[in-house]
């Protein structure tokens, strides 16, 4: 008759019912740090992504790393807005303060593919007789191919 009862429960969310077994798994945080460096680039844009990197998750404060210390004045001023926006991605407590360290981020976007490079016509040089001027022109115009324009 027991058995029943229990039977009869309202279904939960599995992401409810996992929520109170990974928190018991979870002592360290790791899965709350996983978390914020998912959902980072989404809160603070592509941008500020490409310059900082979360470092860690201390006492309820997140640490970031960013590139330069013009990025940790910016990201300072901004530091309620995206302190607020992250608290709401998250749905929990887990992060209470942003602290901005500067550091060597250490993964760096792929640069963007350049645009394929236009295919550039020979030049017909004079008949040059001297070996050593024929190859210092071929040289030069070699060299004059592979420049940006």
């Amino acid at each position: 008759m027991k058995m029943a009862a229990q039977r009869k429960k309202q279904p939960q969310r599995i992401g409810v019912a996992l929520t109170s077994v990974l928190d018991e798994l979870d002592r360290d945080g790791h899965f709350a740090l996983f978390r914020l460096v998912k959902i980072w680039p989404e809160v603070v844009g592509d941008d500020i992504a490409r310059h900082t990197e979360i470092s860690g998750l201390k006492f309820h404060t997140v640490v970031v790393k960013v590139s330069n210390a013009m990025w940790i004045q910016e990201l300072s001023m901004m530091s309620r807005q995206i302190l607020r926006q992250l608290i709401a991605r998250l749905g929990d407590d887990s992060v209470r303060d942003l602290r901005f360290v500067k550091g060597a981020l250490s993964r760096r976007h792929a640069p963007k593919p350049s645009p394929p490079r236009l295919v550039r016509r020979s030049v017909a040089l004079p008949e040059l007789k001297d070996p050593q001027l024929r190859a210092a022109f071929d040289s030069l115009i070699e060299a004059w191919g592979r420049s940006p324009r």
